[in-house]
C-alpha cells in the first residue's frame, strides 16, 4: 500500500494531484486533470483515499473467493482512476497512489507536495458516504497549494475569470489565472467587484482604471500576448457578482481569503462561489 512519506525533491516538478473515488464528479476531475497535465507537462498523481485500514486489519481476500477483500477493491478503484487518466491523455505522465486515511486529511497532506490539487464537486468519499463537496470546502481552507474544483471537464466558454481585491492572495490568483488562461489558449477577464452602498462616491471617470485593477494588471509579464478584459462593478452582493460573471467563464479564480472595503480578512466569498458557481472554481492560497 502506498504512503505519502516520500518528499518531492526540490529540483523535481511538483505534480498535479487529483482525488478519485469512483463517483461521476471525480471522473470529471480526473479527465480535467489529465488534460491539464498533458498541456503543462507536469506529472499527474491519481489518489484514492480509503479509511478501512484505520478500522480493521482484515483487508485480505476471503478464503476461496478470488479477487475479494477490501484491499483488492481499493486497488481496483485506484487502477480505474489511473486507467481513466491514461485514456484521456495518453501522453501524460500518470501514476496512482492508494493512501489510507480520510479524504480531507490525506489530500491536505498531499497538497504539500503538489503544484495543484484537483477534486470533483460532490460524490461519495472513501468511507461512510463522505461528500466530496465537504472535502472541497475543507481543502479550500487548508490545502497548501491551489485547489481546483471541477464541475465540467471540458467547459465550452473561452475565458478565465479572476476576481481581484488587492490582497496578497488576490495577486497570487492573478498570476495563477494568467497561467491557466495561457495554457488553455483563452482570454483573461479581471473583475473587481466592490460592495455597493447608498452613499458611496465614485471618483473614477469612464476613462480611468480602478487602482486594484491597475495593481492586478501590473503583475502580468511585460509584453504578454494574453488578451485581457478588465471590469469594475459595484454590487449589493460581491459573491453574487462573481458568480454571475462566472457563468460565461471556463473557470473562476480567486484568493482563499481577501479583504472587504474596511480591510478585514474574509473567506465567505470563496464558500459562496464554491456553492453557487455553475462552472469550475480555482482557489489560490
Amino acid at each position: 500500500m502506498d504512503t505519502i512519506s516520500t518528499p518531492v525533491e526540490p529540483n523535481m516538478l511538483k505534480p498535479i494531484v487529483v482525488g478519485y473515488d469512483g463517483s461521476d464528479g471525480s471522473k470529471r476531475a480526473v479527465r480535467w486533470a489529465a488534460r491539464h497535465a498533458s498541456a503543462t507537462g507536469l506529472p499527474l498523481i491519481v489518489a484514492y483515499c480509503w479509511a478501512w485500514p484505520l478500522f480493521t486489519h482484515d483487508l485480505g481476500p476471503v478464503t476461496g473467493v478470488k479477487d475479494s477483500g477490501l484491499q483488492n477493491e481499493a486497488e481496483k478503484t485506484a487502477s480505474e482512476g489511473l486507467d481513466l487518466a491514461v485514456q484521456t491523455a495518453p501522453d501524460a505522465d500518470v501514476s496512482k497512489r492508494l493512501v489510507a486515511g480520510f479524504p480531507a486529511e490525506v489530500l491536505t497532506r498531499l497538497s504539500t507536495e503538489a503544484s495543484l490539487l484537483v477534486t470533483g464537486t460532490r460524490g461519495l468519499g472513501g468511507f461512510s458516504g463522505l461528500l466530496v463537496g465537504s472535502v472541497s470546502l475543507h481543502l479550500a481552507a487548508s490545502a497548501s497549494c491551489p485547489i481546483l474544483v471541477v464541475r465540467e471537464d471540458q467547459p465550452e466558454d473561452d475565458n478565465v475569470l479572476v476576481a481581484v481585491d488587492g490582497s496578497p492572495e488576490s495577486d497570487r490568483a492573478v498570476l495563477k489565472a494568467a497561467d491557466l488562461a495561457k495554457t488553455l489558449h483563452q482570454s483573461l477577464h479581471v473583475l473587481h467587484a466592490q460592495p455597493f452602498h447608498r452613499h458611496m462616491v465614485v471618483d473614477l471617470t469612464d476613462a480611468e482604471r480602478h487602482p486594484i485593477i491597475e495593481q492586478s494588471l501590473n503583475l502580468l509579464p511585460t509584453g504578454t500576448d494574453l488578451a485581457v478584459v478588465e471590469e469594475t462593478v459595484s454590487a449589493i452582493s460581491v459573491p453574487g457578482a462573481i458568480v454571475d460573471r462566472a457563468r460565461t467563464a471556463s473557470c473562476v479564480v480567486l484568493g482563499a481569503k481577501g479583504r472587504n472595503t474596511l480591510g478585514a480578512r474574509r473567506g465567505s466569498t470563496v464558500h459562496a462561489v464554491l456553492h453557487h458557481a455553475t462552472g469550475n472554481v480555482l482557489v489560490v492560497r
